[in-house]
């Protein structure tokens, strides 16, 4: 039970009925504020008219009060309405009464300092009587008498004060009756926003719901799971669309790690069961002193071979995941690429092949290309691609290393004059562990030289390319950009 509170879905539902208690509640307390206000403005006009009517029937003799009876002239009287749920009583201008409706009973409606004000003003004055005078005259401990004094002054009739008093019960229950509607609506209309809220918030959240359920299914066995895409192109539908195109990256790098793991499987497997059979044969029968030489020979280089491998599938591994450069310097192209040419020295000294490196020249104020990078890192790039040079060059050939540059680019070209290779071979040289048929019992090699030479390019925001030349041998163009001021991760 506990474990609905705590879900997304009770927290939307609950957000709901917060926002839309918070507005029903603004907007019931402005509603019923206003139509207070108007059942109170039209009562007071009501009572306003009438009293107006009233004032304009009265006639008060400016001579002397009463008047003399006589028979041609009788006392007129002063009050000739009667309204029996209005309070009715006249005063003159000495605020003494004159007139009294007869549903006053002995009580005499209060003249009071802000009635007096329209004799000054000649505005209707309104008030509201609690006092006992009220609670007299509508007969409750909690009665309201509404009060309106006008005072008349006109040429026909000597100035006067009248005063009407209604009861203003019915506003004061009209207004009661609001209240009770809208502490009625309150809770039912947050009880209707509730239930569809948490109706909404389980439809919304019904999909998240579904990809919860099958991500828990996913597993390696299983990575070819998907998600069907929801109707339209919410927000939903794009999350969706995300997932499963960031799954079919995980199970192309998965498949990628499986396949990577076999091969390196393989490149370690030969030289184990070489070393392996060749233990074996030693432990057949006695040998001689230079039989053991032997062995401890073929193990030395075995075992250089195994090391230069996991070397290799190191810089690799390091290069393909886009790890951050830790030793980025500022640094010359021109001196890592000497640096590269003369590890390769040993190597083209034994094959009868000649290194020939044409440098970058000064430009400006500037000696030649500078870039941001790991020296050590690019040093193994131009060494895997010299090195892979002048393996396939003939005897007395030279490799060509060329270094050029502009404003925002260096190129480093590295070409050999060998056969070249095979155009059905030339888009997967650059592949883990691929090497061309053809030329594959030349030397000894894992395969992982140009693999590796790519990737650290890439590391480095540059890239490598390939092609064959027309006059014979393979030509490597290295592209790096002299604006790289951050290592960028590996695209896949």
């Amino acid at each position: 039970m506990w474990r609905h509170f705590k879900s997304l879905r009770f927290k939307l539902a609950s957000l709901y009925v917060v926002v839309f208690g918070a507005i029903l509640t603004v907007l019931g307390i402005i509603i019923l504020t206003v139509s207070e206000r108007d059942l109170r403005n039209e009562f007071d006009f009501a009572l306003r008219d009438r009293a107006e009517a009233m004032a304009d029937r009265i006639v008060v003799s400016p001579d002397e009060w009463p008047p003399s009876p006589s028979p041609a002239n009788p006392i007129p009287r002063l009050n000739p309405f009667r309204f029996p749920r209005h309070y009715i009583q006249i005063r003159l201008a000495d605020e003494s009464v004159a007139e009294r409706s007869p549903n006053l009973g002995k009580q005499i409606l209060p003249l009071s300092d802000q009635a007096r004000q329209a004799r000054t003003t000649n505005q209707p004055v309104f008030e509201t009587l609690r006092d006992e005078i009220a609670r007299a005259l509508i007969g409750s401990d909690s009665g309201e008498l509404r009060l309106l004094t006008i005072y008349r002054q006109a040429a026909h009739t000597a100035p006067f004060y009248l005063q009407v008093g209604v009861n203003q019960g019915r506003v004061n229950q009209s207004v009661q009756d609001l209240r009770r509607l809208f502490l009625l609506l309150m809770p039912t209309g947050l009880a209707v926003v509730a239930v569809a809220s948490w109706w909404l918030a389980g439809r919304f959240l019904g999909p998240i719901r579904r990809i919860a359920e099958l991500a828990g299914r996913l597993g390696a066995h299983n990575l070819g799971l998907r998600f069907d895409p929801p109707q339209g192109q919410d927000e939903i539908a794009e999350l969706v669309v995300t997932i499963n195109q960031m799954l079919d990256r995980i199970s192309e790098a998965f498949q990628a790690q499986e396949r990577f793991m076999a091969d390196v499987s393989h490149e370690l497997k030969t030289p184990l069961s070489v070393l392996l059979g060749e233990a074996q044969v030693m432990l057949q029968k006695e040998r001689s002193t230079a039989d053991y030489e032997r062995f401890v020979r073929s193990v030395q280089d075995e075992v250089r071979s195994l090391a230069q491998t996991v070397d290799s599938v190191l810089t690799l591994t390091h290069a393909e995941a886009g790890a951050p450069i830790t030793n980025a310097a500022e640094l010359a192209l021109n001196d890592v690429v000497m640096e590269a040419v003369e590890r390769c020295q040993p190597l083209a000294l034994q094959r009868g092949v000649r290194i020939v490196p044409v440098l970058a020249l000064p430009r400006g104020d500037r000696s030649g290309p500078v870039l941001l990078g790991d020296p050590e890192l690019l040093c193994i790039l131009f060494v895997n691609l010299i090195r892979n040079a002048v393996r396939y060059s003939p005897v007395g050939m030279a490799v060509d290393v060329h270094v050029r540059w502009t404003d925002t680019e260096a190129e480093v070209s590295v070409r050999d004059h060998g056969p070249g290779i095979p155009p059905q071979y030339i888009d997967r040289v650059f592949e883990r562990f691929f090497r061309v048929p053809q030329n594959e019992g030349q030397f000894k090699g894992a395969g992982l030289g140009l693999t590796i030479a790519r990737g650290i390019a890439r590391l480095h925001a540059g890239s490598v390319q390939v092609a064959n030349c027309p006059d014979g041998g393979c030509l490597f163009t290295v592209l790096l950009s002299l604006r790289h001021l951050s290592p960028q991760p590996n695209p896949q």
